[in-house]
This record gives C-alpha cells, sequence and structure tokens, in this order.
C-alpha cells in the first residue's frame, strides 16, 4: 500500500523513534526540539488547537496560546502562525490564525491575509468553515508554504 506524502512523513517519524527506543508518545516539544523544522512541528500543534476554537467560535490571545505550548513569551508565535497563514492561503483555506489576538481583540501586525476592515466577516468565515472535514496539514506542508511565502 502506497502511503500519501503526509503520511509517509508520519510513518516515517514513527520508526526513526522506534529505531531510537522512544517511547511512541512524544511531546510536541520533544519531536520539535529534535527537527529542523521547529516551527512547523508547532504550527501542526497549534493548527489543532485553533480548529477546536474555531468549531467553538472562540478566539485566543497571545499570552494564552504561548502558555498552552511552553513559550514564556509570545515572540515564537509570529514563525509559527505564519506557517499557518501562509498554507491557508497556498490552499484558498479562509486564514485559521486570525483567530490568535491581542488585547484589543485583532491579530498582530505579522497577520497579513486580511485588511483591518474586514477582519471580523473574515473570522465569521473561519467559524463557519468545516475545520474537521480536511485532512491537516504535516509539518512539511506547512514549510513548503512558510519557505514559499516569507
Amino acid at each position: 500500500m502506497k502511503l500519501a506524502p503526509a503520511e509517509a512523513e508520519r510513518y516515517a517519524l514513527i520508526q526513526k523513534f522506534k529505531k531510537e527506543g522512544q517511547a511512541m508518545a512524544n511531546s510536541f516539544k520533544e519531536v520539535a526540539e529534535s527537527s529542523d523544522i521547529k516551527a512547523a512541528i508547532r504550527a501542526l500543534q497549534i493548527w489543532q488547537y485553533l480548529i477546536a476554537r474555531a468549531q467553538n467560535r472562540q478566539i485566543v490571545r497571545y499570552p494564552e496560546l504561548s502558555d498552552l505550548i511552553g513559550y514564556s513569551d509570545n515572540r515564537p508565535l509570529t514563525q509559527i502562525l505564519g506557517h499557518i497563514m501562509y498554507y491557508c492561503h497556498d490552499h484558498d483555506l479562509t486564514p485559521l490564525s486570525i483567530l490568535v489576538v491581542n488585547r484589543d481583540g485583532t491579530p498582530g501586525p505579522g497577520f497579513t491575509e486580511t485588511p483591518r476592515d474586514e477582519l471580523d466577516r473574515t473570522r465569521e468565515d473561519v467559524f463557519a468553515f468545516d475545520w474537521y472535514g480536511i485532512y491537516p496539514p504535516s509539518p512539511q506542508e506547512f514549510r513548503e508554504a512558510w519557505d514559499n511565502n516569507s
């Protein structure tokens, strides 16, 4: 049976961990720290969280997201959320990263997918989209989107 590229990548990662004698249940932190595509792996982690928030029609503030993934400040989120923003852009999806906001309820300056006067409408589009109906991107797909757009 031939695996899709994303599945083949996941399978290879699992095999690597088995060979190295690591437990199957690895944290995102462990996997990200041992990879050269750390931000892309963290993008997958945040993607999962954001699609749940979208399903529940909720936004998330930068400090809450930083705490959730174990960062002491928001700075690493810029590149991680950029991976998600660019992936959505490249695949004609509404920009999921619009759900991450400052105290004033707007995305940070790195969010460039939507004009400021269209944020509310675009956020409603994100809430209405069936995020669980699409196959989640792989870290490599996030990385390719980043490389193509940054």
